[in-house]
């Protein structure tokens, strides 16, 4: 009886120490998803064992839950020595916001290598400006003049509002699963607050609040009655499709295409994402009602001819669009070389390099590997870091399959967040240089 009343207090101990550690260590860390090779590791596995070799995955939502995943599947096929796998991307979340953690992540985790795949939250798209010419240079010296003063004037309106890391803050309630108290000041102290209901909904969606995010995107919309950004409307319009409510969502899709105030482009991807809603949350017979709906209004958008390749493939009836769509053939691409994305990739380097740490640099999928090599580019520590390229891989796969079974939407212009399929491209990709470097 003694005996068994000890082992018990002995659990007690454990697991109240357990406990202490978490809650003293970083709410980012705490959460974050590790993953293990099963086959070798049977009992549960503690961050800084250092018997292991730990893989960190740092990132943004094409981390989080994606090909971190399914990396210890391809690994275990060739890899002797155990291993954990640490899924630590946070959706959303901004180059900033990882550079600030990743001391945080090295301290607790004592990894043996890093994989980063970051920096489309911020990077550029090439948008086309068009603006009319006139034959007089002063005029449009005048014209220039005018456009820049008015960026001047709209970043002076705006400088409060930009002074609050709102993404850092939705990154903080993001992985300490509290109520969001800060951001619900926030927005209910200025409805008008683009940039902290926007924040508020991207987490209610993570959380999948579906009531919560009728509630505030319903009072930004009645507080705004100019809106000039799609954002929020999509955002309620896939909370309608997620819930099966598609009268609600025909209704708002109806009303945006409708309303002037928005011009093509806007409503171009604003209905763009709306069709991958369709796509991933509705069956097949709402997916072809909202196709029918698009070109009998004859919409113009960049997805229409990938929505047509994905019902016909699912072998449903649909009619093709015969009218002109200027979106056909544009494509929005993502620029990495700014100073901030530049920066942030230094910095985490040189922290995971000087921490005599592995570090390995994963390219995107479709984007050339040249892009992020290039940021490096004059720094000793070019010859010092591990590059992935995803181009080859995925381009070659989208020459065999459609967009859609690889890819769950087009947020990043010649790709998206990926289909299982996609991640295990990735994954598959990746293992293949941890093989060569643990064993």
């Amino acid at each position: 009886m003694k005996r068994i009343l000890l082992f018990f207090i002995g659990i007690f101990v454990a697991l109240f120490c357990l406990e202490m550690l978490l809650q003293t260590s970083s709410l980012v860390l705490k959460y974050a998803n590790k993953i293990s090779n099963s086959q070798k590791i049977k009992t549960k596995v503690e961050a800084k064992d250092n018997n292991l070799i730990k893989i960190l995955c740092i990132g943004e939502s094409t981390t989080f839950a994606q090909y971190p995943k399914m990396l210890p599947y391809f690994l275990d096929k060739n890899v002797t020595k155990d291993f954990v796998v640490i899924d630590c991307g946070v959706p959303g979340t901004n180059i900033k916001n990882i550079a600030g953690r990743i001391n945080e992540y090295i301290d607790y985790y004592k990894p043996d290598i890093v994989v980063t795949m970051m920096g489309i939250n911020d990077a550029m798209f090439n948008k086309k400006q068009i603006y009319k010419k006139y034959p007089i240079k002063i005029f449009n010296l005048f014209l220039l003049i005018k456009r820049n003063i008015e960026d001047l004037v709209a970043t002076k309106i705006y400088a409060d509002e930009q002074e609050q890391n709102y993404s850092s803050i939705k990154d903080e309630y993001f992985v300490n699963g509290k109520k969001p108290q800060k951001l619900i000041d926030a927005v209910e102290k200025n409805p008008n607050d683009f940039n902290a209901i926007e924040a508020l909904l991207d987490l209610y969606r993570t959380r999948k609040d579906f009531t919560n995010i009728e509630k505030y995107a319903n009072l930004f919309i009645e507080n705004n009655k100019e809106i000039k950004n799609s954002e929020i409307l999509f955002i309620l319009t896939d909370a309608y499709i997620r819930q099966q409510k598609f009268d609600e969502a025909k209704k708002l899709l109806a009303t945006t295409i409708l309303d002037e105030k928005f011009n093509d482009d806007i409503k171009n991807d604003y209905l763009s994402k709306v069709t991958e809603s369709y796509i991933f949350f509705s069956d097949l017979t709402q997916t072809k009602k909202y196709y029918d709906f698009l070109i009998r209004n004859k919409i113009e958008t960049y997805i229409l001819d990938y929505l047509y390749d994905y019902l016909k493939i699912n072998n449903i009836d649909v009619k093709y669009y015969f009218y002109k769509n200027k979106y056909k053939h544009v494509t929005k691409q993502p620029v990495f070389n700014t100073t901030e994305i530049k920066d942030a990739y230094l910095y985490i380097a040189k922290q995971i390099i000087d921490n005599n740490i592995t570090y390995i640099c994963m390219g995107y999928p479709t984007i050339s590997i040249q892009t992020f090599k290039n940021l490096f580019e004059g720094t000793d520590l070019l010859n010092k870091i591990y590059f992935v390229s995803n181009e080859d891989n995925f381009k070659e796969a989208l020459n065999k399959y459609s967009y859609y079974q690889i890819f769950r939407d087009n947020f990043a212009g010649s790709f998206g967040h990926c289909t299982d399929y996609g991640n295990e491209l990735i994954a598959k990709n990746l293992a293949e240089t941890i093989t060569k470097l643990i064993e």
